[in-house]
């Protein structure tokens, strides 16, 4: 074996640039964090072929003194921590000393600076870490760092980066985070000249909608919640508003953006049960707690991160957004966010007229007549066939199609509901109340049912036999395989003397909250039952007192509104209808 030696200060450095520094967007994410703890309110991007050959970041922010400059590209030099305690206390994004020192050696690197102390500033110039220039310079207070050919003496990692395009979309969805991060601070982002991102400073609420558009956030909740030092806040979107991957979830720790499968773990099961498997809401969460109960010494980029109380903060986070999405609000809260852009205006209607009783009675408030909105006349179902007067009040204003969607006819359109989704998320939520607590109505049944039971489906009944009498099965075994059951829960449609049981019993769903779902899937009214006005109405009233009326159990949709303006686009209606 070779004798062990020191390694040259050039191949060392080299070493470490290729741990803090793996492609355009570290660079970039390095300079913007330096420029925001130097106080930035604006900092543009500039950046050519996605900053394979050029990157620039220019900010108005404190400078860096002209005698510190030759400092600024040394290894573990820093203005942010002296002591290891400040490592413990840190209140910057910045702090190791090595970012500058790292880009430097595997680049061309020029810093224009000047502080507020300083009348004319400096530009200091360096080739893979050797000095080339050092002059005055004439600048307004604030710093300019300039990175050219990044990697042109490392070969092999150059060869590794993505096209200009792909290490662009890179450059532009952390700029954006940043953006989310620091509203106060102008943000602009420009590739070849070409301005691709621009958001002034503005309010939190503005620049959320700027970075994710009006649409998306018209889907988003609010939320903030705290827990002893811990406090969670941020936007995340309603349950039936999804993504197929991970990318629109954005997560921010003492306003550091990192990866942390804690919290990435914590948003998805704060949506358990109300969106489908592999799907993922766009979520924005700013975790803010004690420097001292979080490492952010574990990663070279400092993107990963370790808690002192990893299940205080994942319990924080799940409840935070549990209650802005799923539950915790008051029954007027929730329906008030269920309908908020469904039926704008009846809001206050629907709050008049539930106030006595809490219960979600009139809550669409139909007019008593066919539709007459702005002019337009649409009839009734009558009138549509040449019978009757339009004038004529409507029988009602619910219908069935096809015996498994409930139509719901509401100002400037229709409500379309999945009766079986709608009924089983009315029985889950049901179900969880009396598991915790609720005492549930029983139905006894006039003759008991006696059940013959496979091996396998009494031993599932033997694991939950705690769990039946809160739902309100009353059931007992009955010597061998057989079960006796007196009640069953009120309201249940598909009990079918006894084959209800057997199928939920047949299904080996994990633990109680699977079977829940089980059962409320097992029991709910299914495609293909009739059912009547008063029942469909009731179905609706119930699905939208529930705290996730948007989705079933099992995260698919419950519900889908038509606008008027829809149908009129099919029909190539003008908005007048001409």
């Amino acid at each position: 074996m070779p004798a062990i030696r020191k390694l040259r200060p050039d191949v060392s450095s080299r070493i470490a640039a290729g741990e803090a520094i793996e492609r355009p967007a570290s660079v970039v994410k390095e300079l913007v964090e330096n420029a925001l703890d130097a106080g930035a309110t604006r900092i543009r991007i500039d950046i050519e072929e996605g900053g394979r050959s050029r990157i620039r970041v220019e900010d108005d922010g404190a400078g860096i003194a002209s005698a510190d400059l030759p400092l600024a590209i040394e290894s573990f030099a820093t203005s942010k921590i002296s002591t290891v305690e400040d490592i413990e206390e840190l209140e910057t994004l910045g702090f190791r000393g090595e970012a500058l020192a790292s880009i430097c050696a595997v680049s061309l690197l020029t810093i224009r600076s000047r502080s507020g102390e300083e009348e004319v500033g400096r530009e200091r110039r360096w080739r893979a870490g050797v000095p080339e220039r050092d002059e005055p310079f004439v600048r307004n207070r604030g710093t300019t760092v300039e990175v050219r050919d990044l990697f042109f003496n490392l070969p092999a990692r150059r060869t590794f980066m993505s096209s200009g395009q792909a290490e662009t979309r890179r450059i532009s969805s952390l700029v954006q985070a940043f953006a989310l991060a620091s509203p106060e601070t102008a943000f602009s982002l420009s590739d070849g000249g070409r301005e691709i991102l621009s958001y002034p400073a503005s309010s939190p609420d503005e620049r959320v909608e700027l970075v994710f558009g009006a649409s998306v956030f018209e889907q988003l909740r609010s939320f903030g919640k705290s827990s002893g030092r811990m406090f969670a806040r941020g936007y995340t979107s309603l349950p039936a508003f999804t993504r197929g991957n991970r990318t629109a979830q954005h997560l921010f720790v003492n306003g550091r953006y990192v990866r942390d499968r804690m919290l990435s773990h914590a948003i998805r099961q704060a949506y358990e049960s109300l969106v489908p498997a592999g799907r993922f809401p766009v979520t924005l969460l700013f975790l803010d707690l004690p420097g001292s109960d979080v490492d952010v010494n574990v990663h070279p980029t400092k993107a990963e991160i370790r808690f002192r109380d990893e299940r205080s903060a994942h319990r924080l986070v799940v409840s935070a957004i549990r209650e802005a999405v799923g539950g915790g609000d008051s029954l007027s809260e929730r329906i008030d966010s269920v309908y908020r852009g469904i039926i704008p205006g009846e809001i206050d209607e629907f709050h008049r007229d539930a106030g006595g009783n809490g219960t979600a009675q009139n809550v669409f408030a139909f007019p008593t007549t066919p539709a007459r909105e702005e002019g337009r006349d649409y009839g009734g179902p009558a009138s549509l066939f040449g019978e009757g007067d339009a004038g004529d009040p409507a029988p009602h204003l619910y219908w069935q199609l096809h015996r498994s969607f409930i139509l719901i006819q509401i100002r400037g359109g229709m409500v379309v509901i999945d009766q079986h989704a709608a009924h089983e998320r009315i029985l889950y939520n049901n179900a969880k109340r009396n598991i915790s607590g609720n005492r549930p109505v029983v139905q006894s049944l006039l003759f008991p049912a006696t059940i013959d039971l496979t091996p396998g489906e009494f031993e599932r009944f033997e694991e939950l036999a705690d769990v039946l009498p809160s739902l309100g099965f009353e059931a007992e075994s009955f010597g061998g395989r057989s079960i006796i059951v007196r009640g069953i829960p009120a309201g249940v449609r598909n009990w079918d003397e006894g084959r209800l049981l057997r199928d939920i019993f047949s299904e080996r769903s994990s633990g109680v909250e699977g079977f829940l779902r089980t059962y409320a899937c097992k029991a709910a009214v299914k495609a293909g039952d009739a059912l009547a006005p008063e029942e469909m109405q009731s179905l609706a009233d119930r699905l939208f007192a529930t705290d996730a009326p948007y989705t079933c159990p099992h995260g698919r949709p419950t519900m889908l509104r038509v606008t008027l303006s829809d149908l009129e686009k099919r029909f190539l209606r003008t908005p007048k209808g001409d």
